[in-house]
C-alpha cells in the first residue's frame, strides 16, 4: 500500500465485488483520451508552432497518464476513492503547469520558484514533470509510469534544450511534491466513527456494517470521516469556508426528518432511486448510470473536450487541468467537512428505518436497495458528487469564458452511451440529479452540493494560477 493508500479500502472477500466500496459517490473508471486535439495555429511567447504542438501533446499525454495511474493509489482490486485520487491528479497537472511557466511564463506558478530557462525544451519539461509527480504521489504506479515515460521522452532526446527541459521538469515536480508532503492525506482520512442514536443520524450501510468492514470496532465503516478536518486544501482558505447550511433548516437531524421538504424528498427517492423502481424512466436510469463514474475522471474528460473545441494551447490547457483538479480536491475536502459536521443519514437507511422516524408521511419498505449497489459509506448531506461536478463546471466556465458551442461526452461507467449538453452548467445539473435516480441522495443534498461546489469553483478561479500582467 502506498503512503496515501486508503485504510478503508482493505481487501476483503466482499470488497472486490463492490461497485463503489470506498468511493463517496462514484465508480472506478479508466481514462478516455479520445477527445480530438488541435495544435494552435499561432505563435505565443516567441515559441515556434512545432514546439507549441509538442508541448500541448506532452501536457495531454501526462494528464492521461495520471488518470490511467489512479489504481496504484490503492491495494490491488480495491475500489478507488475520488477524494484521494484528485490529489494525485492535481499534483501531476500542477507540476506540468509550473514546468511550462518556468520556461515561458504566462501564468503564475503554484509551487516552483526556481529561475526561468527560456531555452529549455517544453515537451521534455512537461513529460518529466508529469512522470516525477505521478510516481512521487502514487508510488504503486511507478512501473507503468516509468514505461510510459521512457517511450514518450525518447522523441525529445535529440531536440534543442532537452537537458534543460529535464532539469525544469524534475524541479517542478519536486516543488509540488514537497509542498504537499505533509498535507494531512497520508492516513486516508479514516478514523473510528460511532453513528448517532436519533432519526436522521447517519448509520452504517450494508455491507459496511458487517464484520469485514468493522475496522475500528465501532460496528462498521464510514469513509473519510476526518478528511475534511485533517487535509490542507490547495486554494481555499479552510474546509469550513463554504460549509453548507443545516439540512432542511432544522436544528437537529431528528427535527429535519419531520419537515415537509424532507417528506417530499424521501418519497421521491423511494419512488425513483431503487433497483426495482418502475416509476423511474429509461432516461432517468441512463442518467443515473452515466454519471456514476468518478468525478475527477469524468470532468477531466469534459475539460479536455472543451479545451480541444476552443483550441487551447499547452499553457492554457495545463492551467485548466491543474486548476480543475486542485478545485476538485478542495471541493471534496470542503464537502466532507460538511458531511461529517451534519452526519445526515442516507436514503437506504431512511427507508429501512422510516417507521421509527416520527414522520407520518414516510413509511418503510422492506429490502429497498439503491440502483447501483452499494450506497457509498459516507453521510448524505451535501452530495460530494454534485459538489465536485459544480466545482468543475464553474472552473471550466471561469477559465474558458463564453458559452460557445455545446459538447458531447461519454462515460466509463456506461460505455457506448453519449450525452450532449448546451454548456457545462447543464451537465453539472444533470450530474447532480443523477444521485437521486441512483438512490444515493435526497434531492436537497444534491442542490446543496451544487451550491457549495459552485462557490468553491468560483473562488478557486479567482485565485489560482492567475495570468501574469503583460503576458
Amino acid at each position: 500500500m502506498s503512503s496515501h493508500a486508503h485504510p478503508g479500502c482493505i481487501i476483503t472477500a466482499l470488497a472486490v465485488l463492490l461497485v463503489a466500496a470506498c468511493s463517496p459517490d462514484s465508480i472506478s473508471t479508466t481514462p478516455d483520451t479520445s477527445a480530438a486535439t488541435t495544435a494552435p495555429t499561432f505563435q505565443a511567447g516567441g515559441v515556434p508552432n512545432a514546439q507549441q504542438a509538442a508541448a500541448l501533446q506532452a501536457v495531454l499525454a501526462g494528464n492521461a497518464e495520471a488518470i490511467a495511474s489512479n489504481a496504484g493509489l490503492f491495494p490491488p482490486g480495491a475500489p478507488v476513492s475520488p477524494f484521494v485520487e484528485s490529489r494525485m491528479f492535481a499534483i501531476a497537472n500542477v507540476a506540468m503547469h509550473d514546468a511550462l511557466n518556468a520556461i515561458v511564463p504566462r501564468f503564475e506558478r503554484y509551487a516552483d520558484t526556481g529561475p526561468l530557462d527560456r531555452n529549455a525544451n517544453l515537451a521534455a519539461a512537461a513529460l518529466t514533470a508529469a512522470h516525477d509527480a505521478i510516481v512521487g504521489a502514487d508510488p504503486g504506479a511507478s512501473a507503468d509510469v516509468d514505461a510510459w515515460y521512457a517511450g514518450a521522452i525518447a522523441a525529445e532526446a535529440g531536440n534543442p534544450g532537452y537537458a534543460g527541459g529535464l532539469t525544469i521538469g524534475h524541479r517542478a515536480a519536486a516543488a509540488i511534491l514537497a509542498l504537499r508532503a505533509s498535507d494531512g492525506t497520508a492516513g486516508g482520512g479514516v478514523a473510528p466513527y460511532t453513528p448517532g442514536p436519533n432519526p436522521g443520524d447517519y448509520q452504517f450501510t450494508f455491507p459496511f456494517n458487517t464484520p469485514s468492514f468493522d475496522l475500528f470496532g465501532t460496528g462498521g465503516f464510514a469513509d473519510g470521516s476526518v478528511w475534511g478536518a485533517s487535509v490542507t486544501p490547495f486554494i481555499v482558505n479552510s474546509t469550513t469556508q463554504f460549509r453548507a447550511p443545516r439540512p432542511y433548516g432544522a436544528a437537529a437531524n431528528a427535527a429535519a426528518v419531520l419537515t415537509q421538504r424532507y417528506t417530499d424528498d424521501f418519497n421521491e427517492v423511494k419512488l425513483l432511486g431503487c433497483a426495482g423502481c418502475t416509476a423511474r424512466t429509461a432516461e432517468q436510469t441512463e442518467i443515473a448510470l452515466f454519471w456514476a463514474e468518478q468525478s475527477p475522471e469524468g470532468w477531466n474528460r469534459v475539460a479536455r473536450i472543451i479545451a480541444a473545441q476552443r483550441h487551447l494551447d499547452a499553457w492554457d490547457s495545463a492551467r485548466l487541468l491543474a486548476v480543475l483538479q486542485m478545485g476538485e480536491f478542495d471541493s471534496y475536502a470542503t464537502n466532507f467537512e460538511s458531511k461529517y459536521y451534519y452526519h445526515f443519514w442516507r436514503p437506504v437507511s431512511a427507508v429501512a428505518l422510516a417507521d421509527g422516524d416520527g414522520n407520518p408521511g414516510t413509511s418503510a419498505a422492506a429490502e429497498w436497495e439503491v440502483l447501483a449497489f452499494p450506497t457509498p459509506p459516507v453521510p448524505d448531506y451535501p452530495s460530494a458528487h454534485s459538489s465536485a461536478g459544480a466545482t468543475a463546471a464553474a472552473i471550466i466556465d471561469g477559465l474558458i469564458p463564453g458559452r460557445g458551442q455545446g459538447f458531447s461526452t461519454t462515460s466509463a461507467s456506461l460505455p457506448g452511451v453519449t450525452r450532449s449538453f448546451p454548456d457545462v452548467e447543464a451537465a453539472a445539473r444533470e450530474n447532480a440529479v443523477s444521485r437521486v435516480y441512483i438512490g444515493y441522495h435526497f434531492r436537497l443534498a444534491t442542490e446543496a452540493g451544487l451550491e457549495q461546489g459552485t462557490a468553491v469553483g468560483e473562488y478557486v478561479v479567482g485565485r489560482a494560477l492567475k495570468p501574469i500582467v503583460g503576458k
